[in-house]
């Protein structure tokens, strides 16, 4: 099923706004990477439809040109600042080596590894590890030059390290990307499309490559945690689901369906999230379902599957501090992921709190989804607690989990 306009568009404006990361990048090898993940996304989107670059030129030209090279362009002419720009394209493989398990009772004896060293014209290196399990590729990492060297520094009893001519290692990277990717990590499908331009593919056999997606089904609700958590929620927060509905929450309704309106794609996503018909009114009870809609999502179609698997992994108790700590926070304290953990932390009703090595991914994950409390009015336009958000996210949420 083709991605709808509206997601697309709401994508082309965030990666516009993350180019601006690109002149601060210090080779051509990290920008080749940031844009594979940008094409990597856009696949998922299924916006192979058109080329990324075209749709990105004016307002992020360097940018567009990087993608354009990963989608199977020619290395840009260009001269100037950055410094790197003159190595896009342009990087040799001078190096490779293979690791392979020796021993033959050893369950991973089907698994090797190749590691391709590349070296561009300034001189600068970087390494591409592949890893192919059974004839597939299992594993993807680009990283700074050293790997390869290392590899057969630290060769180890049941692993050998071998040199390969490189023609030959591009063959057997290029004869496992003929055969159904194994499950990648996020990041190694960031790398993907990086790696599937090296060795020498087209576009269209990248677009290929992509469409072999990952399980993109929703677990199914547990009804006992969504009623606890609805009974917690109530109990915790009773003096605001009895309060009077104050004036700024039909500002919000207001807004919101001016917004729907205009075909605000931000407004349209967080409806596809609730499964609701942005054709139909929206109503006070059916703006609380939308602002609800991460709570106990109909589906989540509009996220790439790095940030699908993330949302997923969200557990209740996390869903419940965050309503707590949102729904206590004064108006106008400024929110973003990190807020969100500390609330999680912070709630006396939650008796776990968030590993430190846990909060970044965490803090991420959640601001995949603030989005929707900006353009519901949960969240002001400078991402700062409304003086909706009291009264809407108590309601939010115990009408999504009961």
């Amino acid at each position: 099923m083709p991605t709808p306009d509206h997601i697309r568009d709401r994508y082309l404006d965030e990666l516009v706004g993350a180019a601006s990361v690109l002149d601060d990048l210090d080779s051509a090898a990290v920008a080749e990477a940031w844009a594979s993940g940008a094409v990597a996304e856009w696949l998922a989107l299924d916006g192979a439809d058109g080329r990324l670059a075209s749709k990105i030129r004016d307002a992020a030209p360097l940018a567009a040109v990087l993608i354009d090279w990963i989608d199977g362009g020619e290395a840009p002419e260009l001269f100037g600042e950055p410094d790197w720009i003159t190595d896009v394209g342009r990087h040799e493989l001078t190096r490779a080596v293979q690791l392979k398990q020796t021993t033959t009772d050893d369950a991973r004896s089907h698994e090797h590894g190749v590691i391709l060293e590349y070296t561009a014209p300034s001189g600068d290196r970087h390494d591409v590890s592949v890893s192919i399990d059974g004839g597939h590729i299992s594993g993807i990492a680009v990283g700074p030059e050293g790997l390869a060297i290392a590899a057969v520094e630290a060769e180890r009893d049941g692993v050998s390290v071998d040199e390969l001519d490189p023609r030959r290692a591009l063959e057997l990277v290029r004869e496992a990307l003929g055969k159904p990717l194994g499950q990648l990590s996020p990041a190694a499908e960031a790398t993907l499309p990086l790696v599937v331009r090296r060795v020498g593919f087209s576009a269209d056999e990248l677009a290929e490559f992509a469409a072999v997606s990952s399980d993109r089904t929703l677990p199914e609700r547990d009804v006992e945690d969504d009623q606890y958590s609805a009974e917690l929620v109530a109990s915790a927060l009773r003096v605001a689901l009895a309060a009077e509905q104050p004036p700024a929450v039909a500002e919000a309704l207001d807004q919101f369906t001016a917004d729907v309106a205009a075909g605000d794609p931000d407004a349209l996503t967080v409806f596809d999230i609730a499964g609701l018909d942005p054709e139909e009114p929206v109503d006070l009870d059916r703006f609380i379902a939308l602002i609800g809609s991460y709570l106990a999502p109909a589906s989540l179609s509009p996220h790439t599957d790095p940030q699908f698997a993330a949302l997923i992994e969200l557990e209740p108790a996390d869903w419940v501090g965050v309503i707590l700590g949102m729904s206590r926070a004064a108006i106008g304290t400024d929110i973003d992921g990190d807020a969100l953990v500390r609330f999680i932390n912070k709630a006396p009703e939650i008796t776990t709190t968030i590993p430190k090595a846990d909060a970044p991914r965490l803090a991420w994950t959640f601001e995949q989804m603030l989005y929707a409390w900006e353009v519901t009015g949960v969240l002001t336009d400078v991402g700062a607690v409304s003086a909706a958000a009291s009264w809407l996210l108590p309601r939010a949420a115990v009408a999504a989990w009961s």
